[in-house]
């Protein structure tokens, strides 16, 4: 069980017209009046019309963030209605910039939350600041300080945990085999070799899909960033390039090192997400390189199955990385913005958040919760609460960073070095940093 140690009072929000009684006296009065019945204004009457609000999420996020509990208790309480508009995350990034240039925006949006990817849906222009409103001092520092922001105004809430990256492993394999928590990174090769000569697979990538590919670097690059804390600060201004930082390129190359030494599956190109949780929690493979949002849906599809969690061994002591959570929008030109408003406070109530992330047992981005946590999730929190946690390099570049996955399955392809990955993403962040005015570049 995890408990902040700041504990705020939630205001109750209550709802309701207030009555309005007739003296008697007054031969004017209407028959409501002589009835000692309550009036009610137009405005009155207008607030009291339930509203339904149209909502824009990513189906991927919608299958496994289970946001729906929230969505039905919101419907049941108030009598307004959620219509869910979604596409698939590959594509949602377009549908969201198609709605918001027409008429056909959306009321509330499920986004992403760091700064580069936020200043390109203008929000400024398009979304809601909410940095005055009440619930905002309950977020988690370590969230509010990074991200959900664009130019020091809040424009979201987190709607999801902290997720941190690491590997997840399979207990019983490594008990199997003998094999202790690697602490260094030649540990992390050695007990891959034992694994490898035991007939499994290592480490399992999913490299159809892509994006978990990038996972391995977000958690180098922390390790690289405790170490070098003024380096992002750099980059953003490009004093330095990608390709001129050694510790980065270098964990492009570890990451295709595995796949040299044959610690990788057979069917990486045509490997899946799901493929690579049934994997791990059966054993067939001893570890993914992958933030802990996948031991959820892995132990919900595999109960049984034993699973823990570490840092990725670096020089050094192992650091986790922490992910931009999901964030929650308001449509600043919404038809229906107050009541868009009330389900954003209706999701920050303690309630709410505590059943909510008590379901997801993931670390919460909101304080003053008591919340059991997942295994896996558990063993990181402990570095997290211990400071010894920075965020993916990608929530912290001044835009982002591009199709990094695509460079990735470049990589594992043999199409690219590890030097020109980078300098691929340096050209990403270059082409959007100037799209965007950004100084220096």
């Amino acid at each position: 069980m995890i408990k902040s140690k700041h504990v705020f009072m939630v205001s109750t929000i209550l709802a309701g017209a207030v009555a309005l009684s007739a003296c008697g006296n007054n031969a004017g009065n209407n028959q409501n009046a002589a009835n000692n019945q309550p009036q009610e204004t137009n405005a009155q009457q207008e607030a009291a019309k339930p509203v339904t609000l149209k909502v824009l999420v990513a189906s991927d996020w919608l299958n496994e963030k289970k946001w729906q509990t929230v969505f039905d208790q919101y419907e049941q309480e108030t009598g307004n209605k959620l219509d869910i508009q979604s596409a698939p995350v590959n594509s949602y990034r377009e549908l969201v910039n198609t709605r918001l240039a027409t008429e056909d925006a959306p009321d509330l949006l499920f986004y992403w939350s760091q700064e580069g990817v936020l200043k390109q849906i203008q929000p400024e222009k398009n979304l809601l600041e909410l940095s005055n409103e009440e619930y905002v001092s309950r977020i988690n520092p370590s969230v509010k300080d990074y991200f959900l922001s664009a130019d020091d105004k809040l424009y979201g809430i987190p709607v999801t945990g902290l997720s941190v990256s690491g590997i997840i492993y399979n207990k019983k394999v490594f008990s199997d085999l003998a094999i202790d928590i690697p602490t260094t990174y030649d540990e992390l090769l050695a007990a891959a070799d034992k694994i490898k000569a035991a007939g499994i697979t290592p480490f399992y990538e999913a490299g159809k899909e892509g994006w978990p590919l990038q996972v391995y670097t977000f958690s180098a690059m922390t390790n690289v960033l405790k170490n070098e804390p003024d380096l992002m600060d750099k980059l953003n201004k490009r004093e330095l390039t990608y390709d001129q930082v050694p510790g980065f390129v270098g964990a492009l190359q570890k990451q295709k090192d595995l796949l040299d030494k044959g610690y990788l599956n057979g069917d990486l190109f045509s490997a899946t997400y799901d493929m690579s949780l049934e994997q791990v929690a059966t054993g067939k493979s001893a570890m993914i390189s992958q933030a802990d949002w996948a031991i959820g849906p892995l132990l919900e599809k595999y109960p049984d199955a034993e699973i823990g969690m570490f840092p990725l061994p670096w020089e050094g002591e192992g650091y986790a990385g922490i992910s931009d959570p999901n964030g929650l929008y308001v449509l600043k030109n919404s038809k229906n913005v107050e009541a868009a408003k009330g389900f954003l406070e209706f999701f920050a109530s303690e309630k709410v958040l505590t059943d909510y992330f008590n379901s997801v047992k993931s670390i919460p981005t909101w304080t003053g919760l008591d919340v059991e946590l997942n295994p896996g999730t558990a063993d990181m929190n402990a570095f997290v609460e211990a400071g010894k946690a920075t965020p993916f390099f990608n929530s912290l570049a001044v835009v982002d960073i591009g199709d990094y996955q695509g460079l990735l399955q470049q990589l594992y392809a043999g199409q690219m070095s590890a030097e020109e990955v980078a300098k691929g993403v340096q050209s990403n962040v270059d082409k959007g940093a100037k799209a965007a005015g950004v100084p220096g570049f």
